[in-house]
Order: structure tokens, then C-alpha cells, then sequence
């Protein structure tokens, strides 16, 4: 493929959003003046030349707001360098732009406070509070300002200001600000109650250690003055650190508080301890030598027991601390969580039938439990695979017992086909058809468009039980124009775009959503991400706008939105190295978006890397194949993770055949794949890919091939 290619698609794509957005009214075609700002605010940014230009820029419009928003980039220039004293000037020019006023004072208030005038800077922060009350720049401003005073020892001045300001109680920062104010202003008690919410209501913030250093210091300086800390306080610390998995952390201190409980309490600090053990490497015997008399703290002993000896393999072990969980407690939640533990445990063993007949007990014994419709899709998915003659039933079975089920969409492909197997084609395009009008994005749509296209034209027959499945989310309306509320914010953002303060812009644009619900403005903000090349920040708000957009045919959303949800990036080096490979780029961006969502620097908790997410073993192998030099820290970089990535993947490909086994193996690991594979013989890929044992590669190979079609229907591509 041509080079010109990627830079076709994003005209394309660009045209299309600047089409769409004007016809909404909401685009602006830039001005001479403003394209040379835009353009001299470039190359400001990366030399001393460019900085000299837009110099003379602002001197030629300097009675023009060109003239102070060129004056706003040079500021910026300077601080960024530490040149304050010309940054300040620069900045005072900067703020007689009316549209950016609030950002010049904002930052020329920090150049003043860097550079040591703290009381100008108060001045100035407390004149943008009252010109500016509902700025994006608030909280920013509030902690500048409350920080400045109380530099300046002004710590009833910062305290007047967090109670105006009034978002401090769940914000960890402001909290600590508060709590220093108050030590500053001579009220070490109410300090402590402020260090105290910090450190045991919020244990994972970065705030909590600090706290922590100042307690052990009020606690020294106050003596038996010193407030005693409540006993509810410690406990949910306690709790808040376990549930984080913060293992060692947890022990610690349910270990300093376990001589304080009694009864119950003083159980469940047991409990917890002998868990945190377990995780931390201790044997299951932790949990075992316990002896627990509240019921259901002793159910959840039971089974932690199990899980520990799952963990290690031992099947025999697990599956009787299972059975005493069940026998002992059988109405516990946690009897309901042991038979899915089990189940589990020999579905991912392949072991089919033992695991349905555990996940039978779980839908039968507890048909509201939470894990009831899990259990209940693998029961009936077992009997389509072993072709059971009430499979069909137990597929409608399962729709009409669970109508918002996640599996909906697969449970309408298997009655589709089941419907084929009995030769009752009309019944079978009727599934077909629910299912490509309900999902129609799916990995089973994909399957069931094939599916019409060999059954062909002829009767429809619609079972009762697919009107069971409600309708996909109400679209958003999308108001013709941009509302008034609104106007101000959006032509802000559109300055902030043009002299390169993108993710400002972003911030503008949501809060103008926030006071219009205007969902174009979330499309636009979605945009200035991607222009930034921040594109997990770009799906996120693009997919604010619609719930389960992939729920939706293609013109049932704006294009832009569909583009900005699925972004085109890092094209060159996908259509390079796909080319090289002979592979399909559309699939390739489809496993990029599902691997690191474009983000370059991308590490998984297991320790891939970058783009495709390369393990460092694999990469110096790979590496080492194609003659190149070999850093874990290359794997960060695009071209380089993408070359070899798409070798790896292209070895699967041939090991494996198809793409389903191909990207099952690539998320999981080929050896596994082959196990897999060799359990029986599947009639169809789409048979084994519902049967892998795994949620997270099963999901995974549905969304990369649903993104792949996605990809090539935005984009092009047919292969």
C-alpha cells in the first residue's frame, strides 16, 4: 500500500468532522492572523527562532487579541524554561485578551509565585476566584492560592478559602491543605481529626503518608491531648487496604488492631490476617489451623481454603474444602462461590461435564446468586457442543430466565444454528436477523451475516423468546446548534486548540457539554485528544456519548464519533509492517486498540510492552531474528514494537491457521491453544472460540475480529 494512504484516510476523516460540525454550527474557519499563530506557536515551541518570530508577531498585532494570544505562547515558552521575570510580562500582555483572561492570570499568578513575589500572586489568584468563579481552572486556582497563603503564613486566609470553595471532603489534596491550615493557624486538634479522614478513609491516596508523618508528630506534641482515633476508623483502613490487595499493608494493620476487637470483629482481623498470609506465599495451612465460630466468617475461611489449594494444584484438597463449605453452610454466598470456584477449576481443566455439574448446582441452588447466568450459559452451552437434543430449549431457556444477559448475542447465533442443524431455515434467519439488528457490531453478527449470505433469500419465521432481549439505550439528541450556554466555552476551547493548549481545550468542551448537552462538543473534545495523540483519553470521551455505541448500526451515530471511538494511529508503521507481513492492517489496529488502546508506553502487569504488548523474552528473540539491536526500553518505541509484533503474530498465523486460534494464542499463549483445540473437533471457528476456557481470551478474540470489521468499514480494507 502506498505511504499516501494513511494521510488520505485522516483528510477523510478530518473533512468529514469539519463538514459534520459545521452543518451543526459548530465550526470556525481560522482567520489569516490565526493560522500564523497556530503555525508560529509550533515552531516557538521547538527553537529559539521560532520563539523570536512569534516575538515579532505579537509586536506587529499588538493592539489585536492575536497580539495577546501570541503573548500567551511566549509566556508559556518562558515559564516552562524557568524565566519568570519575562514570562510575568509577557503574561500581564496575555490578559487583555477577554476569551483567555482567566489563564493569563492563572499563570502569570504562578510565574509570580515561583519567582518569589507570593503576595502578588495572592492578590492575583484571589482576583481570578471572584472574576472567574465557574473556570475550569478552579480547583487548580484554590489550591494555588490556599498553597500561597499559606507560604505567606496566612492560614486563616487558606482556611476562608477552602470553606468557599467547599469541595474539600472526598478531594485528598484539599483535605491535607485543610489540615495544614488549621496546624498553621493554631488548631492541632481539629489537624488531627482532618490527618486522621486522610489516612483511614483514604489509605491508597499519596496523601495518606504524609498524614501519617504528621500524626506520629501531633501525637508526640500533644500528648494525652491527642484525640483518640476511633475504632471504626481503624477497622476500615484495615479493610480498605485488603480489599485494595494490598496484602502486606492489610496484615500490618489488622495485626495492630487485632488485640482492640472482640467477638465477631476479632475473628474477621483473624481471618484477614491468615489471607493476607496466604497471598503473601504462606501455605493453605494459614487458613486451615483456623477455628472460626461466626458462621459465615468460617464459610469464607472455607473458602479461602479452597482457593489457596487451587492455586497450588490441588484438585483433591479443593474440592473438599468445596463440599464442607456447602454441607456446613449451604445458604452462605460463599457455598455459591466454592461450586463456581469449582466449576471453574475443571472447565479451565477441560474437564466439561464435571464442571456443568457444578455450575448446575450453582444455577439450581441459587437462581439469584451473582454467579447463577454464568453457570447457567456454560450448562447450556455444553449441551450445543455435545449436540443434546433440549439444547435449543436451554438456549431460549437461558434468554427468557436472563434477558439482559451479556450472552444474547451468542445465544441468538446457536439457536440460529440449531435451528439450520434441524432444517428449519425460516426459524434460523429469524435469529440471524434479531441478532444482526440488535448487535449489529458483535463478533456473532460478523458470523451471522455469513450465515444469511449462505442461506440466502427466503421465509422468516421470529420466535417469541428474541422479543425478550430489550432495545439498545436511547440515542442522545444531537440539537442542531450549539446552545448559547455553551457558545462562550467552545470558542475558548478553539483558541486553547490553536495556540496548543489542547488538553485545556478538552476541559472547556466538557464543561460546555456539562452546561448544554451538547454531545457534539463531547465529539469535538474527543477530537482534540486524538490530535494529540492522547487516544485512550479520545475513546473515553468519544464513548461518553453513547452507550454501547458497537450496539448500533453505522448511521445511527455521527461518523466522527464512530472515528473518534476507533482511531486511526500510528498508520504508517501498521500499514508497513502489515504489508511486510502480509497481514491485514484493519485487523492489526483492531488487536492494538484491544492490546494498549494506542497508548506507546503501555506495560501489562505481567511485563509486555508498547503497542502490541511484546513480552522482553519474546522481543529479544524476535529481535534477534530480524537482525536488529535489542533494549527492553525499543519495545516503547512504535515502529519498532509494530515490526515485532506483526513477526509474532504472522509465526501464530501459520502455526495455527485461522485468526480465531491465531489471536487466542497470541493473548494467551500457543501451548494452551493447542490443548484447546485438541479436545474435540469444533464444527466451526466460531465453536471454538465460544468454548475457550478463558473469559478474558475469549472476550479478546470476539473484540479484536468485531473491531477489525469495525476498522475496515471506517477505513477500507477488504482482506
Amino acid at each position: 500500500m502506498g505511504s499516501a494512504l494513511p494521510l488520505a484516510r485522516r483528510t477523510v476523516f478530518l473533512l468529514a468532522l469539519s463538514v459534520w460540525l459545521c452543518a451543526a454550527g459548530f465550526a470556525q474557519q481560522p482567520d489569516a492572523p490565526a493560522q500564523e499563530l497556530q503555525q508560529l506557536a509550533r515552531e516557538a515551541e521547538s527553537s529559539s527562532a521560532g520563539y523570536a518570530k512569534l516575538a515579532a508577531f505579537a509586536a506587529r498585532h499588538a493592539d489585536h487579541v492575536w497580539g495577546a494570544r501570541a503573548a500567551l505562547v511566549l509566556a508559556l515558552r518562558d515559564y516552562a524554561k524557568g524565566r519568570y521575570r519575562p514570562a510575568r510580562s509577557w503574561f500581564q500582555r496575555a490578559e487583555r485578551d477577554p476569551l483567555l483572561r482567566e489563564y493569563a492570570l492563572h499563570w502569570g499568578a504562578l510565574a509570580a509565585r515561583a519567582s518569589g513575589a507570593r503576595e502578588p500572586a495572592l492578590a492575583q489568584l484571589t482576583l481570578l476566584r471572584l472574576e472567574y468563579p465557574e473556570s475550569v481552572l478552579s480547583e487548580s486556582v484554590v489550591q494555588a492560592l490556599t498553597e500561597t497563603a499559606l507560604e505567606l503564613g496566612k492560614a486563616r486566609r487558606a482556611l476562608e478559602e477552602l470553606e468557599a470553595y467547599g469541595k474539600v471532603e472526598n478531594n485528598p489534596p484539599f483535605l491535607l491543605l485543610r489540615a495544614r491550615a488549621l496546624e498553621k493557624a493554631g488548631q492541632p486538634e481539629a489537624a488531627v481529626a482532618h490527618y486522621v479522614t486522610l489516612y483511614y478513609r483514604f489509605p491508597l491516596s499519596a496523601e495518606a503518608k504524609t498524614a501519617s508523618q504528621r500524626l506520629r508528630a501531633l501525637q508526640a506534641r500533644l500528648g494525652k491531648k491527642f484525640p483518640a482515633v476511633s475504632f471504626a476508623h481503624q477497622v476500615a483502613r484495615a479493610e480498605a487496604l485488603y480489599a485494595a490487595e494490598r496484602w502486606r499493608d492489610a496484615q500490618r494493620a489488622y495485626a495492630g488492631i487485632l488485640y482492640r476487637l472482640g467477638g465477631e470483629e476479632f475473628e474477621r482481623g483473624q481471618l484477614r490476617i491468615a489471607q493476607c498470609r496466604v497471598r503473601l506465599g504462606a501455605g493453605p495451612g494459614a487458613l486451615a489451623k483456623l477455628d472460626l465460630q461466626a458462621a459465615e466468617l468460617d464459610a469464607e475461611r472455607l473458602f479461602g481454603l479452597a482457593q489457596a489449594h487451587r492455586s497450588r494444584d490441588q484438585e483433591s484438597a479443593m474440592l473438599d474444602a468445596v463440599e464442607q463449605v456447602v454441607a456446613r453452610y449451604p445458604r452462605s454466598r460463599w457455598a455459591e462461590e466454592a461450586l463456581f470456584l469449582a466449576g471453574n477449576y475443571s472447565w479451565a481443566k477441560l474437564d466439561r461435564a464435571r464442571a456443568v455439574d457444578y455450575y448446575r448446582r450453582v444455577h439450581s441452588q441459587y437462581p439469584a446468586g451473582r454467579n447463577a447466568l454464568v453457570a447457567h450459559w456454560r450448562d447450556t452451552w455444553l449441551a450445543y457442543l455435545e449436540r443434546k437434543p433440549e439444547a435449543a430449549a436451554q438456549l431460549e431457556e437461558h434468554l427468557r430466565r436472563f434477558p439482559r444477559t451479556p450472552y444474547a448475542e451468542n445465544a441468538l447465533y446457536w439457536l440460529g444454528r440449531s435451528a439450520e442443524y434441524a432444517s428449519n431455515l425460516p426459524r434460523a434467519r429469524g435469529f440471524y436477523a434479531r441478532l444482526v439488528e440488535r448487535f449489529p457490531q458483535s463478533y456473532f453478527a460478523l458470523r451471522a451475516r455469513e450465515r444469511q449470505g449462505a442461506l440466502g433469500t427466503g421465509p422468516v419465521e421470529n420466535a417469541q423468546v428474541v422479543w425478550l432481549i430489550p432495545p439498545a439505550p436511547a440515542a442522545p439528541a444531537f440539537p442542531e446548534r450549539i446552545p448559547e450556554a455553551a457558545q462562550e466555552r467552545r470558542q475558548r476551547a478553539g483558541v486553547l486548540r490553536l495556540v496548543g493548549l489542547d488538553s485545556y481545550a478538552e476541559q472547556e468542551l466538557r464543561a460546555a457539554y456539562a452546561v448544554s448537552g451538547a454531545p457534539q462538543l463531547l465529539i469535538e473534545a474527543a477530537q482534540v485528544a486524538l490530535d494529540a495523540g492522547r487516544y485512550a483519553a479520545a475513546v473515553a470521551t468519544a464513548r461518553s456519548v453513547f452507550q454501547r455505541l458497537e450496539a448500533r448500526e453505522f448511521d445511527q451515530a455521527p461518523e466522527p464519533l464512530w472515528r473518534a471511538t476507533y482511531p486511526l494511529a500510528y498508520e504508517a508503521a501498521v500499514e508497513k509492517h502489515a504489508a511486510r507481513r502480509q497481514l491485514d492492517p484493519m485487523l492489526l489496529l483492531g488487536l492494538i486498540r484491544q492490546e494498549s488502546l494506542f497508548h506507546r508506553d503501555a506495560v501489562s502487569r505481567a511485563g509486555a510492552l508498547g503497542l502490541m504488548q511484546v513480552m522482553p523474552r519474546t522481543g529479544r528473540y524476535l529481535a534477534r531474528r530480524e537482525k536488529l539491536s535489542y533494549a527492553r526500553s525499543r519495545l516503547l518505541q512504535p515502529d519498532y514494537n509494530i515490526q515485532l509484533g506483526t513477526l509474532y503474530f504472522q509465526d501464530l498465523l501459520k502455526k495455527f491457521g485461522s485468526l480465531e486460534a491465531t489471536l487466542a494464542a497470541y493473548n494467551a499463549g500457543d501451548s494452551r491453544v493447542v490443548a484447546w483445540q485438541a479436545e474435540r473437533q469444533f464444527a466451526e471457528p466460531a465453536e471454538f472460540v465460544e468454548s475457550i476456557p478463558f473469559t478474558e481470551t475469549r472476550e479478546y478474540v470476539q473484540v479484536v475480529l468485531r473491531n477489525a470489521a469495525i476498522y475496515r468499514r471506517l477505513y477500507g480494507g477488504n482482506r
